[in-house]
């Protein structure tokens, strides 16, 4: 919004003067619409963490679960 009051001041002489309404909503509905366009491109922020406790407690078995699968044993050393 500062971007398009400082460029309606540089170049339209801005409050002295003003476009015609047209040309100012115009104006003012690209600003809104680059502005949503900047907030979509923006990495998503996901502030509520999740309490999955029985998600998470299978999460951790089934990686448990992995690292045994390459788990070898080796039984040639007899004792």
């Amino acid at each position: 919004m500062q971007q398009t009051l400082r460029w309606l001041a540089t170049h339209a002489n801005f409050p002295a003067a003003r476009l015609p309404a047209r040309a100012e909503t115009l104006l003012l509905i690209a600003t809104a619409a680059e502005q949503e366009q900047v907030a979509l491109q923006r990495a998503p922020r996901f502030l509520i963490e999740r309490n999955d406790k029985a998600g998470d407690a299978s999460l951790k078995a089934y990686t448990m679960n992995r690292s045994l699968a390459h788990y070898v044993c080796n039984n040639a050393q007899k004792t």
